[in-house]
């Protein structure tokens, strides 16, 4: 496990990376305000070459991100609008969303307005995010044979990602521009087809996500099976609680008021019984402690996480459910009908195939709405918390 200094060490020391690399490749560096990105092609024809190999796989697949992605729209539609109700006719800040950053902690908090995820935990699922995201775009674009003018990485801030760009759409500021006129006609984020196409296209981000986070659910529970030593208790003291202020950090646990620590099952109901205000002996692979119970709603509670699993299965594990976790919740949020979401961009293509090109316009103004009323919603959140 990493401990928040170290992690605090980690987090400048990707940041000064980042930093270091875009310096390095200046010359090849884009700049637009806070937004930093490089252009490639290379990567194109792997995209290229994938999609053609498996067009009835990819063909099923994209068509299953659509049906998932309508689901989706109203699934996130409803949590956010219920949540944005709530905080408006009660007055209380929202924890039901907000920004994911990176944390120095060693667990995920959930606070009013944000969530904090382990730094080196947050890097890794950003990257894994964006790439399969930005891949599936890529693969089902070409699938419906859009055109493809760039590939890259992007940082936004200190905030790292991926792209793949649609060729004469400038999702991106610079770059080529088609001057023809069937490009002109492009009015948004892979625009080039029909409207059944843009919205494959468009699906194709989030369901990649999804996809990825039930593939590491399930390695997670495979995991959690393998590593897992039955004979063994290990622990992690919590900061501030009487078994860190004790003198306990984390180790194996060998001994528990005079009697022999078994296995985890034995010890879950030894621990049920911790009585408040009562000291206990402990015998570890740091030491033996005497810690006294704190009262927590009525019970005794020592500070302490217990399980079966060590201090590196522990971090792995974790860093499977939180790999999970921000696939399934970031690719969830990107489908909310709003620009410049891909959920917005899905409304977008509804719009115009249902209602007419004119009513194009009242989707970006429904857009504006819906961001400007979650900045508004997620700024009190924060500052009312």
């Amino acid at each position: 496990m990493i401990e928040p200094s170290l992690r605090t060490i980690f987090l400048a020391g990707v940041i000064g990376i980042i930093f270091l690399l875009m310096y390095w490749d200046r010359k090849n560096v884009e700049r637009s305000g806070i937004l930093f990105f490089r252009r490639t092609k290379n990567g194109i024809d792997l995209i290229d070459s994938i999609a053609k190999k498996f067009p009835r796989f990819w063909n099923v697949y994209a068509w299953a991100g659509v049906l998932a992605a309508l689901g989706s729209i109203l699934l996130i539609t409803f949590v956010v609008g219920s949540s944005v109700f709530d905080v408006v006719s009660t007055g209380q800040p929202s924890e039901d969303f907000g920004l994911v950053v990176p944390s120095t902690g060693d667990t995920v908090t959930t606070n009013p307005g944000y969530t904090g995820v382990p730094a080196e935990y947050w890097f890794i699922s950003i990257v894994i995010l964006m790439v399969v995201h930005e891949m599936s775009h890529g693969i089902v674009a070409r699938l419906e044979d859009f055109e493809i003018n760039s590939v890259g990485v992007l940082v936004l801030g200190v905030i790292p990602g991926a792209f793949v760009e649609p060729k004469g759409e400038n999702m991106l500021p610079g770059g080529d521009s088609d001057a023809s006129s069937e490009s002109e006609e492009h009015h948004g984020a892979w625009d080039q087809g029909n409207w059944i196409s843009r919205i494959k296209v468009l699906s194709a981000g989030s369901f990649a996500n999804y996809v990825f986070a039930a593939i590491f659910l399930g390695l997670w529970v495979f995991s959690g099976s393998m590593l897992a030593s039955p004979g063994d208790v290990y622990y992690t003291a919590q900061d501030g609680f009487p078994a860190a202020e004790s003198g306990m950090t984390q180790g194996k646990l060998l001994a528990f008021n005079g009697s022999e620590v078994e296995n985890i099952s034995e010890f879950n109901s030894t621990a049920s019984k911790i009585e408040a205000n009562q000291t206990y002996s402990i015998e570890t692979s740091e030491g033996a402690f005497n810690v006294t119970a704190m009262d927590r709603n009525g019970t005794g509670y020592l500070g302490v996480r217990f399980s079966p699993y060590g201090s590196l299965e522990s971090w792995f594990l974790s860093l499977l459910m939180i790999v999970s976790f921000l696939n399934l919740g970031i690719g969830m949020f990107n489908m909310l009908p709003a620009k410049p979401l891909d959920g917005g961009h899905i409304l977008d293509a509804l719009i115009e195939r249902f209602a007419g090109e004119e009513y194009r316009s009242y989707v970006n103004l429904w857009s504006a709405f819906v961001i400007l009323t979650l900045i508004l919603v997620l700024g009190y959140s924060i500052v009312a918390a």
